[in-house]
């Protein structure tokens, strides 16, 4: 089996008849996370001819080359890991990668054009999945965050998105069939976010397994499971342009608790804002904005899952991206640290489970003992 790199990507594509057999052929390694090699493959030689053919027909007939530049062709290839690259040793089967190959196939049915990749061709043997690439225009709505820039409107177009995703797919078999082993999911949430973090915080590890419960047992719909900014593409609207919200990395993707998705993006958006310091409303009105949106969006059974428990799962991702397998990598100050830390537990272990109340619980935090934190650019 080979392992891609920016080194072997074009041999192994020429081999295989994937991009031009001659010409400039550009391979750009893209962030691939933990998780996978992520290549974009530029091919100069593809693609239709630019202008006009210049050839006579006689020179036509006897096969003289049409040398016009082509316009080319760009796509994607995606190749998980054995083992992620983090510091604790987190292995998990290379097979999520058709997970994600069925999850982009089926959805494409329901979402709008443009929202996730489509799929191009599969090398089985190799685990590679080839994928269009994103719309132009669009940024990675984590670094834009990370920069300060808070957009509510990307918050309401994500919170639409998952909406339609959860209540398509809620209470369907098929759907169910294809995406119920929670295989995959307990490799890369449970065991590296729950039972890890529970391992390094003993006093909330009973609250934690109480969460696992929940996450495995009340199965609804199909659910992303990595629903992060790191894996949104977000374009403002104007000069002309609508906005738009490309969505990557279904490789979690789990029929389980809609609840999930909800508190794994309100958890980025609040750690951003515990990041933020002084400057953490912006951050705490784009989660409220998500939060509404979804609410006033999905079927209210959906909304009533995520209302009524979706507080616990909030927590423990919280501290599951403090002392999980995957920390967040800007939040390094370890004061910091330990507020979140606080935070979370006294939130896992209270008795309230509601998403509304860990939401406030954190807001008063975030007034209360962010004010000493020095403000971040």
């Amino acid at each position: 089996m080979i392992e891609l790199s920016e080194q072997n990507a074009l041999a192994y594509l020429r081999r295989r008849g994937s991009v031009s057999p001659e010409g400039e052929v550009l391979v750009q390694s893209l962030s691939g996370g933990v998780a996978n090699v992520v290549l974009k493959i530029m091919d100069m030689n593809a693609g239709e001819p630019v202008g006009t053919d210049m050839r006579t027909v006689s020179q036509m007939k006897r096969g003289v080359p049409d040398k016009r530049m082509r316009s080319g062709a760009c796509f994607v290839v995606k190749q998980p890991l054995a083992e992620f690259r983090t510091a604790a040793r987190w292995a998990v089967d290379r097979d999520r990668v058709w997970v994600e190959r069925d999850a982009l196939l089926m959805l494409r049915e329901i979402l709008p054009v443009d929202t996730i990749p489509a799929v191009l061709w599969e090398d089985q043997e190799n685990c590679v999945l080839a994928m269009s690439v994103a719309p132009v225009g669009v940024v990675n709505w984590k670094k834009q965050l990370l920069t300060g820039q808070v957009d509510r409107r990307a918050a309401e177009a994500a919170a639409g998105i998952l909406a339609m995703i959860h209540s398509t797919t809620m209470n369907d078999d098929r759907w169910a069939k294809r995406f119920g082993d929670p295989r995959g999911f307990i490799q890369q949430r449970i065991d590296p976010y729950l039972r890890f973090a529970g391992e390094k915080n003993k006093s909330a590890a009973a609250a934690l397994q109480k969460v696992e419960v929940l996450l495995l047992q009340s199965p609804m719909c199909l659910i992303h499971g990595d629903f992060s900014p790191k894996n949104m593409l977000w374009r403002a609207p104007g000069e002309g342009q609508s906005a738009q919200l490309f969505i990557l990395d279904f490789e979690v993707a789990f029929y389980g608790n809609p609840a999930f998705d909800v508190a794994t993006l309100l958890n980025h958006l609040l750690l951003k804002a515990f990041y933020f310091g002084r400057r953490w409303r912006a951050a705490m009105i784009a989660a409220d904005y998500f939060w509404q949106t979804y609410r006033e969006t999905a079927p209210q059974t959906l909304a009533a899952a995520a209302s009524n428990h979706g507080g616990k799962i909030l927590a423990a991702l919280l501290l599951a991206r403090i002392d999980g397998k995957s920390p967040v990598e800007y939040i390094t100050d370890e004061q910091l640290k330990s507020t979140i830390r606080q935070c979370a537990t006294e939130l896992l272990l209270g008795a309230d489970d509601s998403l509304d109340a860990a939401i406030d619980h954190i807001a008063g935090y975030l007034d209360r003992d962010i004010s000493g934190v020095t403000e971040r650019q």
